[in-house]
């Protein structure tokens, strides 16, 4: 159940947020909450605002644990959170480094060619990311590996973002507290009755992989992927 007040307004350009960010532009916009560029009158410098809008106590929990997960961590494939504040009678919001490029989605919406040697240097610098989130103490499992999680820059550098549904791996405990996942690539313990693990990363990343390299759709045969050669006969054995 969410709870949204819808008495809260989305941010204006030019509307300067907590005496320090001024707002360019609405970069994104969901149910629950919206992501803007803007800039630091601070640091002189561009970053991203993300704003949440559901006023549930749950769902507060969860942005702040988002929040201070990513600022705790240091990882060049990772997006790094800056500041976290709220505004009462306004939202919750973090900043973090605002990331040129596309993302994976958007790349693929373009219907332009995905050589297997760029899709394979992406993937790798997200395997780095992920082989860093998974040695942390405890694990770190972000659950929500997916072509808009992954942000491209301009020399190819490959941004996980998104830990909306991250969670700490938990030693002995038998399942999730929360199923929650993309279908298609989400693992199929994401909704059953085992606990994420860094497999369930690895499973989705697989999953990511696969699309980029076919264009074909996971969740129209969500855990019955096709051969990917049979699609696409360039991929390497």
């Amino acid at each position: 159940i969410f709870h949204i007040d819808h008495n809260l307004m989305a941010l204006a350009p030019r509307q300067i947020l907590n005496n320090r960010y001024h707002i360019v532009s609405l970069l994104g916009q969901g149910a629950f909450g919206a992501v803007y560029r803007a800039w630091d009158l601070n640091l002189s410098r561009t970053c991203a605002v993300k704003e949440n809008l559901d006023i549930s106590a749950e769902a507060q929990k969860q942005f702040g644990y988002e929040a201070t997960l990513l600022a705790n961590l240091s990882h060049p494939n990772l997006v790094r959170v800056t500041d976290y504040f709220f505004l009462p009678g306004q939202g919750q919001y973090f900043v973090m480094d605002f990331i040129e490029g596309k993302d994976l989605e958007q790349m693929l919406a373009d219907g332009t060619p995905l050589p297997l040697d760029q899709v394979m240097q992406w993937i790798g610098q997200i395997c780095d990311a992920l082989d860093y989130l998974h040695t942390q103490e405890p694990p770190i499992i972000h659950r929500d590996i997916k072509p808009g999680n992954i942000k491209i820059d301009p020399k190819g550098k490959a941004t996980l973002v998104d830990f909306g549904i991250a969670r700490f791996f938990k030693t002995g405990k038998a399942s999730d507290t929360q199923k929650m996942g993309t279908p298609g690539y989400a693992a199929p313990e994401q909704f059953g009755r085992a606990q994420t693990d860094a497999r369930s990363d690895v499973y989705s990343l697989g999953v990511l992989l696969h699309q980029l390299l076919t264009r074909h759709e996971p969740w129209t045969t969500p855990f019955k992927l096709p051969l990917s050669r049979n699609i696409n006969p360039v991929i390497s054995p």
